[in-house]
């Protein structure tokens, strides 16, 4: 394959591909990068045409690159000076997107930049972090191992645990004994990809107490979700309404 064949390859590729060099100061500090070639997917991203911007610096492109959060010719420079390649997940402000970008340099002063655009995937992310910051209920996700994968914060409300002291921990370690044998039949019929609605069982606490929780939880992939609530004073109250009702007949007797 020659250079014609990748050159067409990266033109017509998804992502957005650009190569630079970069621009010294005196003091070979880097203060601008210049753009020397780029494809249709990073004309696409930067809503400019390759005659528009080739052969110019960026600064003269994107002047509010300067006042970026992120130091993007610094970070480029030191890359273009001593080589390497790295990859990196960075909030682009004047463009007003996320991208996954993989810098590579294999001579001095030169750099290529591959973008890909991850906003949406980002944008999902972050709301996925805002449900599980907000809601009130115990929400956690656990592999299929039984070892919980992400919790909320309405398990240290409720249970006294941290997202840190549950990380990698398997759920069962906190089921009450005399509850096992149904939670094993319930994670039984989740990995046979069953849902779970409704089902209950006890939970211990931090300092030692158990709570009941009632759960529902769903199987997808090889991932368990689950969304649950603490119900002991529910039961705690049902408990003592059948006492009641049982002591009502004994005096009826």
């Amino acid at each position: 394959m020659n250079n014609e064949f990748y050159k067409s390859l990266i033109s017509k590729a998804p992502f957005g591909y650009a190569y630079h060099k970069i621009i010294l100061d005196k003091s070979e500090k880097p203060i601008d990068y210049e753009f020397l070639e780029i494809n249709s997917a990073f004309e696409e991203f930067i809503g400019l045409k390759a005659s528009n911007i080739l052969g110019k610096s960026v600064t003269s492109v994107f002047p509010s690159i300067k006042d970026d959060k992120f130091d993007w010719i610094g970070f480029y420079g030191d890359i273009a000076l001593n080589g390497g390649i790295k990859e990196f997940e960075q909030f682009s402000e004047h463009l007003g997107r996320w991208y996954k970008v993989q810098v590579y340099s294999s001579q001095k002063y030169y750099f290529s930049t591959i973008f890909v655009d991850i906003t949406v995937e980002k944008e999902q992310k972050d709301q996925l972090e805002r449900f599980f910051t907000v809601n009130l209920d115990l929400l956690c996700i656990a592999d299929i191992d039984g070892n919980f994968v992400k919790t909320n914060k309405a398990w240290e409300t409720i249970l006294g645990y941290t997202s840190e002291e549950l990380s990698k921990r398997k759920f069962l370690d906190f089921v009450h004994p005399d509850d096992m044998k149904p939670t094993l039949e319930a994670i039984s019929s989740l990995t046979n990809g069953d849902k779970i609605l409704n089902f209950v069982n006890r939970y211990r606490c931090k300092d030692g107490s158990y709570r009941f929780i009632e759960w529902r939880s769903y199987p997808y992939g090889k991932y368990i979700y689950a969304a649950a609530r603490d119900i002991t004073e529910r039961m705690i109250n049902e408990e003592s309404l059948q006492t009641a009702k049982r002591e009502a007949e004994e005096r009826k007797k």
